[in-house]
């Protein structure tokens, strides 16, 4: 008996290792978001706490020269917080678009598997109704010998 051989099964195997790539990229992004997220937080707590030195310094009475350290400082931190929250919008467009393109991937791959799945079951069904003919051919040949003994 035949076996089974779907014709386009290199374009579903492209297919699949295109919907991996996809959800790999995908991957990476969502974790350089979580990984700018952390450093946005880390510069937040930072700047709150040079904020808070800052007014330690100023209520002991401190010199121009370290309130204008302290200033500068604050306005880098700032700098970086913007960028980061930057880095993340973008960082989340790319996340979408890509996720969009694993939706589309997955449906390529899925129209695929459907018309796998059905030529599959044709398959199947021309595979079965070989087999009833030869087991009826066998049956009729049986009978007809029964026949021709018993004259």
């Amino acid at each position: 008996m035949k076996k089974f051989k779907f014709k386009l099964e290199t374009v579903l195997n492209v297919k699949e290792r295109k919907e991996e790539q996809l959800k790999h990229e995908l991957l990476k992004l969502q974790a350089l978001k979580i990984q700018e997220e952390q450093f946005l937080a880390e510069v937040k707590e930072k700047r709150a706490y040079i904020s808070r030195e800052k007014s330690n310094e100023n209520k002991k009475g401190t010199d121009i020269q370290s309130l204008i350290h302290f200033e500068q400082y604050l306005g880098v931190l700032l700098k970086k917080i913007d960028d980061a929250k930057k880095n993340i919008k973008v960082l989340e467009k790319k996340a979408d678009i890509k996720r969009e393109e694993v939706v589309e991937a997955s449906r390529e791959k899925k129209v695929f598997e459907k018309l796998k799945e059905k030529q599959f079951g044709e398959f199947q069904r021309v595979v079965n109704e070989n087999e009833q003919k030869v087991l009826d051919e066998m049956a009729v040949s049986k009978f007809n010998r029964k026949e021709q003994k018993s004259y």
